[in-house]
């Protein structure tokens, strides 16, 4: 049985705000936003592009590099092999919307959900040609300098505030207008985890802006139940990727003063699942890499399977994907089947 619950209420919503990780690191993704500190050393061209044969994925890959801004491309280095999957990931829907298209003015709509300054949802209106248009919000609005270089207005439109702040009402805006009868897919961009652990009223607060039988995307850093594996895989993650792009001081720093406030707001996967479950009919992983993971959820099984039947190889090196066994339908373990609680 599907649990219904009321969205995060404004009590809640500025009690969470106030003690979330979003606000305690406000300077930090300032700094990192105005590239001033921890710009990547070097090109974010995937050094796996060799082994990417579809030309759209490329395509998606090129746009998504040329458009990003400064706090998105540190995103893309430190995520290993992110790039290359929100490539992939934006090539199906591009497929996906033009396959289910009924006529030439009919378009498609993503909801960005803390996205940083909006490079993927821009990536993806330019290369469908518009057929998707995209609404990013972040509570950063230093990320909007950079969405405003780069955006084409009439195709994605951004807003300076936390995910927390709209309400289905604000689509009804004269300037939201395009969006009034909710979203065909939303996007989680790694956002839960500054927040709290309450995955419960975070995914019905985001779910009451998705039009029925829409996707929603969560991509998470989540927990691990074993501490040790955990840390072996940002070890990796670490060692085997960062280091391309930031310097052994630049992540030691990282690791030290900004990941202990995120990891507070971070969940395991079987609770993400759990919680996902309880909401959506049908839950997908669909990757993993280092202690991140990318899922799928929906009401309308067909429209997942036709998604995932679109999706092109994952461009990534075995060794980066520790839940390889996992990829596929999901349903809550035993234990994973808890609601996660209020950090």
């Amino acid at each position: 049985m599907k649990t219904t619950l009321q969205p995060i209420d404004a009590n809640t919503l500025d009690r969470d705000l106030q003690h979330s990780a979003m606000i305690k690191l406000e300077g930090h993704f300032h700094s990192l936003a105005t590239g001033a500190s921890q710009a990547p050393l070097q090109s974010l061209d995937s050094h796996l592009r060799s082994e990417i044969q579809d030309a759209q994925v490329l395509d998606y890959h090129d746009r998504l590099i040329a458009g990003a801004g400064p706090l998105f491309s540190h995103f893309l280095a430190s995520v290993p092999y992110i790039l290359e999957e929100l490539a992939r990931v934006g090539v199906a829907l591009t497929r996906l919307a033009h396959a289910n298209r009924n006529d030439t003015c009919q378009t498609f709509s993503l909801f960005e959900v803390d996205a940083f300054d909006g490079s993927n949802g821009r990536a993806l209106t330019g290369h469908s040609h518009g057929l998707i248009r995209s609404l990013t919000c972040s509570p950063n609005q230093a990320n909007q300098f950079a969405f405003d270089q780069y955006a084409d207005p009439a195709l994605s439109l951004f807003l300076p505030q936390s995910v927390f702040k709209p309400t289905p009402a604000l689509l009804q805006s004269p300037e939201l207008e395009q969006f009034r009868e909710g979203f065909d897919f939303i996007y989680e961009m790694a956002a839960f985890q500054f927040y709290t652990r309450d995955r419960a009223r975070q995914i019905s607060h985001i779910k009451q802006f998705l039009k029925p039988g829409g996707l929603v995307f969560f991509l998470e850093k989540l927990n691990h139940p074993d501490p040790s594996e955990y840390l072996r895989r940002e070890r990796i993650k670490d060692e085997e990727f960062k280091t391309r792009y930031f310097s052994e001081e630049e992540i030691h720093w990282k690791r030290q003063q900004m990941l202990e406030h995120m990891q507070n707001g971070q969940v395991t996967l079987d609770e993400l699942v759990g919680a996902l479950s309880s909401r959506f009919k049908t839950v997908q992983l669909l990757w993993s890499s280092s202690n991140f993971c990318e899922l799928v959820a929906s009401d309308d099984p067909e429209q997942i399977k036709q998604f995932v039947d679109l999706l092109g190889p994952v461009v990534q090196p075995s060794e980066f994907c520790f839940e390889a066994t996992r990829i596929g339908s999901m349903a809550p373990s035993s234990s994973g089947g808890k609601e996660p609680s209020d950090a």
